[in-house]
């Protein structure tokens, strides 16, 4: 019995209080809505200084929105840029099915031809047996 009770792990369980061993605290923590809003409006007031979202009230760091805003326009531009290359390709794209419908309806034209010739050939020959 006493190797069974020497493979038992014994489990260490947290004390309630040790949360006051951390040597941080955090006070004054954003809400969900703070964390998770985008902030598609923003206040500056000039008189306090205070830059802040008016739809989560929560006030905001300059740099890092100036930051956000950066980002947000290289984002973008670039997708303008690929967006561009994009419209090329299909107008190159266009101008190749446009060139090969025209010679497809030139193929067309001329196998049409041949046929009424053909047609006009048998009936002549048919013709000119009868006859």
């Amino acid at each position: 019995m006493s190797d069974e009770e020497n493979k038992i792990v014994q489990l260490v369980h947290p004390d309630a209080d040790e949360k006051q061993l951390l040597n941080v605290q955090i006070e004054n923590e954003k809400t969900y809505r703070q964390k998770r809003c985008p902030h598609p409006r923003t206040f500056v007031d000039e008189s306090q200084r205070i830059f802040y979202c008016s739809v989560c009230n929560a006030e905001l760091d300059p740099f890092e929105y100036l930051l956000k805003c950066a980002r947000d326009a290289r984002h973008v531009v670039t997708e303008i840029e690929t967006l561009r290359q994009r419209a090329g390709e299909l107008r190159t794209s266009v101008a190749n099915l446009e060139r090969e419908e025209k010679n497809a309806k030139a193929r067309l034209r001329s196998a049409r031809t041949a046929i009424l010739y053909a047609e006009n050939d048998l009936k002549n020959v048919e013709q000119g047996v009868k006859k």
